[in-house]
Formats: C-alpha cells, structure tokens, sequence
C-alpha cells in the first residue's frame, strides 16, 4: 500500500468521478483506475461500487476513508516536522481568511515578512464553511474567521479579538448624522447583506429573530467587498462589523442601541496536527496587534 495510492482513492472518495479525479492529480484515468484497483486487490474488499460510468463509495471503502486520511496527515506532518528543524526560513504558510478581517492581517503580514522573508505566504479568501473545509482538507495552515458556532472536537479554536457590529452607511448620506439607531430603526433601512449560509447572515438573522425585527432586505450578495461597493452609493445600508469596515474614509458607522452585537474573531487549526512554526509566529503577531483601533472606521 502507498501513499500515492490513497490520496488518490480519497480524491476519487470526494469527487465520486475517475475522471474528473484524475484531472485534479495531473494523472490519467487510468492510471487511477489501476492503482485503485490494485488497492483494492491489496485490501480484499471493493472500495467503490461501479455502475456504468457512475461509482459510488461503499461501506468498506467509507470506513477506509478516516484511516486513509490520518495516514496522509501523520505522513505530512513528518514532512513538516524536519522542514522546521531546518529553522523558519523556507517554506509557505497558508492562510485561510474571512474578507471581514483582513484589517487586522496586513500589518501581521508586513512585519511577518520583515522577520521571514524566506517564507513564501499564501492568503486564500473564503466563507468560514469554505476555510473549515480547507483546514479538514490541509489545503491551509490555519484559519482566521469570525466564529460563534459550535465547535468541533477535531478543532482548536483561539480567540483573537473582538468587532462591535454597526449600522454602516455612506458619508453623503442624511443617515451619516445619526448617534445611533434602535434594532426597531433597522426595519425602515434598504439593506444590503451577505447571502444566507455566511456567518455574518446567520449571526443577523439569529438576532433579527431574537428582536423579532423584520428588515427590508433588497439585494443579497456572496462577496463581501461588493456590499461595501453599493454602500458607498448611498442607496443602500448594511451591518457589519467594524473591522470589516476599518479604514473606509467614505463610510459612517451607526452604534445600535439597545444590543450588544458584538462578533468574536478566532483562529481555528486541526487538533492533532502538527503546528509549523510560521503558524504559531504568525498567530502571536496576531496577538500583538492593537485590536481597538479596528473597532473605528
């Protein structure tokens, strides 16, 4: 049995397509029919169901799957192990990152690469869901997110600052003057939100259910940047976070009174994985960051 042979039956296992499973690896299909096959010669038991040109995962090869999966992250994690002994100076740390916090990472990232600037750093953006998915996949080192979730035994989660959330509004607009709204107020506002399923939507519609409030929801966007866009048109309002907010000159923060919405950005990393070095000073740069200049515009 190789590794080879169950990464490549554990590719197959989350596309349930040879073909497209074989494109992913940079192989052929087959290459990755025979090495699966002779996998399964090798274990005794068919690991897929093949019907036609469709396979399915079968219970043996269901249960195959999590030991397939903590060989290749003991196996990764070696690898890692003797890359640190070499000291923090090649590499990439990888990244995994809500758009809502980015304010806080650019001065991380700059003294970071002032410290290593052997260490190549690569930021992939995504929605919380997404970023956990890379993280059970290995495909980042860590990820940094605002969470209030449940948490996952598989996981560690570390708290890294707060955000109060606020009514976000354009400059030009005759809401800019406001002290502070009501969560009542927020009925009367054209809003516009991140899309069902992104954990900045779901906090709301949990708060807009506590408060038994009904907002005028007109447009629904997957990208967060977009929303800050039509902001800044002032046809629209939108509540955020205020480090989702830090540093736009063109946009005005409303206190909601009455809550205490506040949003709790953590780090989160697989439990019994091994910790490169980067993370961890990565993270503590992090830590060291003022984390009440990003609760201003």
């Amino acid at each position: 049995m190789e590794l080879r042979q169950l990464k490549y039956f554990l590719k197959a296992k989350e596309l349930l397509n040879f073909t497209e499973a074989a494109k992913e690896l940079y192989i052929t299909q087959s290459t990755l029919s025979q090495q699966i096959k002779q996998l399964e010669e090798e274990l005794g038991i068919p690991l897929f169901d093949r019907i036609g040109k469709r396979i399915s995962i079968t219970e043996a090869g269901k249960l195959f799957a999590t030991y397939a999966e903590k060989s290749l992250q003991a196996s990764n994690d070696g690898k890692l192990i003797l890359q640190d002994l070499k000291q923090v100076n090649t590499g990439t740390l990888n990244i995994g990152l809500t758009w809502g916090l980015k304010s806080i990472v650019i001065n991380a990232v700059s003294n970071f690469i002032a410290q290593f600037p052997k260490i190549k750093l690569q930021i992939t953006f995504g929605t919380t869901t997404e970023l956990i998915d890379a993280l059970v996949k290995q495909d980042i080192d860590f990820a940094l997110t605002f969470y209030e979730g449940k948490h996952s035994d598989e996981l560690v989660y570390e708290p890294i600052m707060t955000s109060d959330m606020a009514v976000i509004v354009s400059k030009e607009s005759p809401l800019a003057t406001k002290k502070g709204v009501t969560f009542k107020e927020i009925e009367q506002l054209t809003l516009a939100l991140p899309v069902k399923g992104f954990s900045t939507r779901d906090f709301l519609d949990r708060q807009f259910e506590k408060y038994k409030i009904h907002p005028t929801i007109t447009i629904e966007v997957n990208h967060t940047p977009t929303i800050v866009d039509l902001i800044r048109t002032g046809a629209f309002q939108t509540i955020l976070t205020l480090a989702t907010v830090h540093g736009e000159k063109e946009l005005c923060a409303i206190p909601i009174r009455g809550t205490n919405m506040k949003r709790e950005a953590v780090t989160i990393r697989l439990k019994d994985s091994y910790q490169k070095k980067a993370t961890t000073y990565f993270i503590d740069l992090l830590k060291a960051e003022n984390k009440e200049e990003y609760n201003q515009l």
